[in-house]
């Protein structure tokens, strides 16, 4: 294995501990030394490959962004028509991979400092984005342009809402009765 590849693997292993950190201590109980300790590395080895903390809580967050991107494009790929896309923008946001407190609980943390941290921000904001383009896109196909509209705005508080109630300790809300409830907006809108 290369220098470039050990690298890049030291980097996902921090940004791994960092989710687990977060998860373990909550977003300002994260140190530098846990996040270290949660890796097998020393606190040294986390400023040759992020600047600071907050550094290493971006590069989370994106990454984060990107794993939600990444089982959207999936969905779609596999969806045959432009309603089942719209189906599909809404289904990857309950994927297994993406739905489960921790990962719930995390991306709660960092949306929570998204008002005093810029970059956080940023990142939170380009998510709202893009989901809401994908959502759009879609919506636009197949309702009436007002109909689509308030889908896109509905739709995008339901998920955030299900993310929220997934994060409290002890939620017994599962992916497929989220997926439930969302997709159920959408047959109401369809059925229109």
């Amino acid at each position: 294995m290369g220098r470039a590849e050990k690298k890049l693997l030291r980097k996902q292993s921090l940004i791994e501990a960092t989710v687990t950190c977060v998860n373990k201590y909550g977003y300002a109980q994260s140190t530098i030394q846990r996040i270290a300790a949660e890796a097998d590395l020393t606190g040294g080895t986390i400023y040759r490959h992020f600047d600071n903390k907050r550094d290493l809580f971006e590069a989370t967050m994106r990454h984060l962004l990107k794993l939600v991107l990444t089982e959207e494009r999936q969905a779609i790929a596999n969806a045959g028509n432009d309603a089942d896309r719209l189906k599909a923008v809404v289904t990857s946001k309950f994927a297994p991979a993406l739905f489960t407190s921790e990962f719930c609980t995390v991306w709660l943390h960092f949306w929570a400092h998204a008002q005093s941290h810029p970059a956080f921000s940023r990142i939170e904001r380009l998510s709202d984005r893009l989901l809401r383009r994908s959502l759009s896109r879609y919506a636009h196909r197949v309702l009436p342009a007002e109909d689509a509209e308030a889908f896109v705005a509905e739709i995008s508080l339901i998920v955030d809402g299900l993310w929220i109630a997934h994060a409290q300790r002890g939620s017994e809300l599962t992916a497929q009765v989220a997926n439930e409830v969302a997709q159920g907006c959408l047959t109401a809108r369809l059925g229109r």
